[in-house]
């Protein structure tokens, strides 16, 4: 996405409306993709595959609050509680993911 034309919010709002769920699906895939892999038993790669499983998430969240700043004001309240119902639970499973390698 190019930023050099980029002059105004609403456009910016424009640009990211059309390139951010391309990118958050991608970040998701990846995630997904990575966190399968077997965490390292090592105490520094283990620590090391879980900052980069817990970094992928807060990617993938900041994106999500971009998506939702670029969404039209006119927007029902009940799907934007569903998208942030979705997000939670989506993070609240890479969650316990977490937990569960961490206790394995």
């Amino acid at each position: 996405m190019p930023t050099k034309k980029i002059k105004t919010l609403k456009s910016l709002k424009q640009k990211l409306k059309k390139y951010l769920p391309q990118k958050i699906s991608e970040v998701i895939t990846s995630y997904e993709n990575f966190s399968e892999t077997k965490a390292p038993v090592d105490a520094k790669g283990f620590s090391a595959h879980h900052s980069a499983c817990k970094a992928a998430v807060v990617h993938a969240e900041t994106l999500l609050k971009l998506a939702r700043w670029t969404e039209d004001e006119d927007m029902d309240a009940s799907a934007t509680v569903e998208k942030e119902d979705w997000l939670s639970n989506w993070l609240n499973e890479a969650k316990q993911e977490e937990d569960e390698d961490a206790e394995n």
